[in-house]
């Protein structure tokens, strides 16, 4: 059983979009994860996490250094880490069963089907090859099952904690400020901690579909910036993680809010721990 859905937000007091999302038994497990300078203008009534100081905007990697706050916190019971702007849809089963249960493609998730993903994600999470999980970006195309295993996962993790416990103080959580969900996924992958990612269920994160919405991340950027973070991530992953360039050495363009692109080889990263194939030394 989930024990707590932990939403870091900042700067979103009054719009709360993933948490009034949630049905009510669901929003009873959310701890807001609020630096501290904020902490009291919350009034929602429910736990909180509150950061150390040292994590403020103005801190370099404040994001890497905050999941990994929420990690430790989570180290030995089953939980959600949820970004604090996203929202649920369910697609159409006729993409892997052949017969429709919807008339549109996909729609927005309702509160029962809310429910079931928890449910369905907390029986993949005791499967011992399952060590997070998740549902599956929107902008994914459908595949002919309702779920893929050891690729990418962003913005909302279901994770058994205890399950890399163990090893949680040698990943290299907040080595960089760009990607730093990448390298969590890779760093599990290397190590041999598998994934299951939902193509029933997606979701919909508004600070990555609308490009133009304004980032507390991504607006300070340069390209220089999102580059050097881009090599450090290849460093550690060799063969994993790819910068991508053309014939002149200049980057491709394209990639996440155009900043370039990178080639990520998820199932790789997980095959390769099975045969004992990754230097972790890299990392």
């Amino acid at each position: 059983m989930i024990d707590k859905i932990f939403i870091p937000t900042l700067h979103r007091v009054d719009n709360q979009i993933a948490y009034n999302a949630l049905p009510p038994s669901l929003q009873e497990k959310v701890v807001f994860v609020v630096q501290a300078h904020e902490r009291e203008k919350y009034q929602y009534p429910n736990e909180y996490l509150v950061l150390p100081d040292y994590i403020t905007p103005d801190h370099p990697r404040a994001i890497a250094h905050t999941r990994k706050h929420i990690y430790d916190a989570g180290r030995n019971i089953r939980y959600v880490m949820m970004d604090d702007d996203v929202t649920f849809k369910r697609r159409n089963a006729k993409y892997w069963t052949g017969e429709s249960t919807m008339e549109m493609s996909k729609r927005s998730a309702s509160h029962d089907d809310i429910l079931e993903m928890f449910d369905t994600f907390d029986g993949w999470l005791d499967e011992d090859s399952v060590a997070f999980c998740g549902a599956g970006l929107e902008d994914n195309p459908p595949s002919n099952k309702p779920f893929n295993s050891n690729t990418a996962l962003f913005s909302v993790y279901w994770i058994d904690g205890p399950s890399f416990s163990h090893t949680l103080d040698e990943l290299p959580l907040t080595e960089v400020k760009i990607n730093e969900d990448v390298v969590f996924v890779l760093s599990l992958f290397t190590r041999g901690f598998g994934n299951r990612v939902s193509v029933e269920f997606c979701l919909y994160n508004a600070s990555v579909h609308k490009r133009d919405m304004e980032s507390t991340v991504w607006d300070e950027q340069t390209r220089e910036s999102v580059l050097q973070d881009h090599r450090r991530i290849e460093e550690m992953f060799p063969g994993l993680f790819e910068v991508l360039y053309d014939s002149d050495g200049d980057r491709v363009s394209g990639g996440f809010r155009d900043f370039g692109k990178t080639r990520i080889h998820w199932n790789k990263a997980y095959k390769q721990s099975q045969r004992n194939e990754v230097d972790l030394t890299q990392i």
